[in-house]
């Protein structure tokens, strides 16, 4: 690639389709602050204005493609952002239908400008049959490359054994599964946005418990898995983990080898605004199992230049930057 071409595959990049958070945003998180009864008139209507902006610029690919040399992203990965627009707490028929919408936008959008956009879907997680249709339909139909999950649905963890057939499916399909949260709703995450400085590490970390403990990753070991936000805690907390599979005889049920060995068949991205935090996840996972990702439009303004912050060798950051995308994504990737 000349050296002045942009470099990275950005597999962090959230979109917004209008039609549906016209819907979701009555009881989307980002939004959960105005709805407090006790909150003034003028902070309310800043929150709502700084919502809508927020998704408005997510919805707009001419922005974003206007700040992807700058970036040095030579392509994003869309993916719905589900903090806005999960559907996960909807009738089943309602949810269904609005992720057949957002689905059908995104394949649109990508399609119109293949060499800079990478799309990933949605489903409705809470029915798993629906969901497992829905995963067809962009993989099979629409050309999608996978789907974008939350970390809970319907009072099931990801690693459910009633999910197992998606899992099975995702396996067959060698879809691309890209896990973000849709957020905490549980009170003690209310305050100071914790919901979303902690909350969403904490949810993170649940999903990969969940995936390793359930034995999702024992049963299905080519599932295509990426984890938002560097694994949040997990990848942090392996010496704990690691110490209770070997103490402790009913942590293993589902696994075979130690805990440590199903964190590397995942990938991370490297949203973590951190540079000790980056190395570290590197060191405990693998050059190989890290790809790039900014949160795009809220995140990391030159995740590029973030990764070649942490002083990795030539090798190991040429792969995070793009090269481990396309190991996630697959073959028609490229």
């Amino acid at each position: 690639m000349p050296a002045n071409q942009p470099s990275g595959i950005d597999v962090h990049a959230h979109f917004v389709v209008p039609e549906v958070y016209a819907v979701t945003s009555a009881f989307t998180l980002v939004l959960s602050g105005a709805r407090d009864p006790g909150m003034a008139e003028s902070e309310r209507a800043a929150i709502l204005k700084r919502g809508e902006a927020m998704a408005a610029r997510m919805s707009d690919m001419a922005d974003r493609l206007s700040l992807m040399d700058d970036m040095d992203i030579a392509r994003q990965v869309l993916s719905p952002s589900l903090v806005h627009q999960c559907t996960y707490t909807l009738p089943v028929d309602e949810a269904s239908r609005l992720e057949r919408l957002s689905n059908e936008w995104i394949a649109a959008k990508t399609a119109s400008a293949p060499d800079h956009f990478i799309g990933l879907g949605s489903v409705p997680l809470q029915a798993p049959a629906l969901a497992i249709a829905e995963l067809r339909h962009c993989v099979q139909e629409l050309g999608l490359l996978g789907v974008t999950i939350s970390t809970y649905a319907a009072g099931r963890e990801i690693g459910d054994p009633e999910l197992h057939p998606f899992w099975q499916e995702a396996e067959a399909l060698g879809a691309a599964i890209y896990i973000h949260p849709a957020g905490n709703r549980d009170s003690r995450f209310r305050r100071f946005a914790l919901w979303n400085s902690v909350g969403q590490c904490f949810e993170e970390t649940m999903a990969t418990a969940s995936l390793i403990y359930e034995g999702v990753l024992q049963r299905f070991p080519k599932l295509r898995i990426c984890i938002s936000h560097g694994g949040g805690y997990m990848p942090h907390n392996m010496g704990r983990i690691d110490r209770n599979w070997l103490e402790k005889p009913e942590t293993r049920a589902n696994m075979n080898r130690p805990p440590a060995d199903y964190l590397r068949m995942l990938w991370f991205d490297s949203c973590v605004y951190d540079p000790d935090v980056l190395r570290h996840l590197v060191e405990k996972v693998g050059g190989d199992r890290v790809v790039l990702g900014s949160d795009y439009p809220v995140g990391e303004k030159r995740p590029v230049a973030f990764v070649k912050s942490c002083g990795f060798d030539a090798q190991t950051t040429e792969r995070i930057v793009h090269g481990n995308a396309r190991d996630w994504l697959g073959e028609n990737a490229t």
